[in-house]
């Protein structure tokens, strides 16, 4: 039996659940009195671009080799993790597999950028966007760790993706870039080191929950920066004392950055230009002011709150800002 049935994962598609499966299940349990396997992760059918099962009769059957030649092994085992739902067919995609090349250039960019700070050896008093970082990321890395433990790539390879790309890299990153660096001194050594310890809390996390999907580039990054290989590492257990902690004001942030953004661009004011209009921030995002005024060159703010809001109803409103109309 041992022999015969030293595995116990069996992964396989719905098509032979009433054959294949129901047939060993029945037939070993018999003979044995054991079942043949502990797990069974069952997927739909592969489907070609158009949707259409792919066959050998059809001639519509992907070779693989092609697209891992052009983006990769990770970009095409992202397509694998982010086209699997369970118990879902999964259609074929060069666009979705090409995202996954994208995503891992924005990893090595990502990484290229904080191995130019130093790793604190310990944690620094840390500003309130670093915290609500750390702890939006742990309650991501919660949500991952109940997904690989049912055998689920599908929401961890979203899930990342959507913290990494969406928030960290476009918005945390472009939001304390300034107080890293700190060329003219604005802000304290003690602020930019937790600017640097918060970077590389993130990255190392990311990178070691990412590492069963997308094994070379994580492991390469992961080499370069930490000296040991990823493979080998602890999976990024979320912290019980982060998951306590409130991460609003990290989605408030992102709302912010975005409504600027989209208002600049509008009025084709450079990103890096002083924005002279009035703004009108929630009072939450005066914990990360310092950050705000530095990344958009604000020069006059004012903060409201639910009692307040009513008295904006005239003004340019986008997503959770005002400004005064030009």
């Amino acid at each position: 039996f041992k022999k015969a049935f030293k595995y116990t994962l069996r992964p396989q598609g719905q098509d032979i659940i009433r054959t294949w499966l129901y047939y060993s299940l029945l037939r070993v349990y018999q003979l044995t009195g054991k079942p043949a396997f502990k797990w069974v992760r069952i997927t739909g059918m592969g489907l070609d671009e158009k949707g259409e099962a792919m066959h050998k009769s059809k001639g519509n059957v992907i070779d693989p080799e092609p697209y891992i030649d052009k983006y990769g092994a990770d970009a095409f085992r992202y397509w694998a993790a982010a086209a699997a739902k369970l118990g879902y067919d999964y259609r074929f995609s060069e666009q979705v597999i090409r995202t996954g090349y994208l995503f891992a250039t924005k990893l090595w960019n990502i990484a290229r950028f904080i191995s130019m700070f130093p790793q604190p050896s310990k944690e620094p008093e840390l500003r309130p966007i670093d915290k609500a970082t750390i702890a939006y990321l742990n309650h991501v890395l919660k949500e991952i760790d109940e997904a690989y433990s049912e055998l689920d790539v599908y929401e961890p390879i979203n899930k990342i993706y959507q913290f990494t790309w969406n928030y960290f890299a476009s918005h945390y990153i472009e939001l304390v870039k300034s107080r890293a660096y700190n060329r003219d001194n604005k802000f304290s050594p003690e602020e930019q080191e937790a600017a640097w310890y918060t970077l590389h809390y993130v990255l190392n996390r990311i990178l070691r929950a990412l590492a069963p999907i997308m094994p070379f580039v994580t492991d390469a990054i992961y080499r370069r920066l930490y000296g040991k290989t990823v493979h080998l590492e602890k999976f990024p257990d979320p912290d019980p004392e982060w998951l306590k902690e409130d991460y609003s004001l990290a989605l408030v942030v992102q709302e912010i950055n975005s409504a600027i953004w989209s208002y600049k661009k509008k009025h084709n004011i450079k990103f890096k230009e002083p924005l002279k209009t009035k703004v009108y921030l929630p009072l939450e995002a005066e914990k990360s002011l310092k950050e705000l005024v530095e990344l958009h060159k604000l020069e006059n703010i004012e903060f409201y709150d639910e009692k307040s809001i009513s008295e904006l109803e005239n003004k340019l409103r986008i997503n959770n800002v005002f400004f005064d109309e030009q």
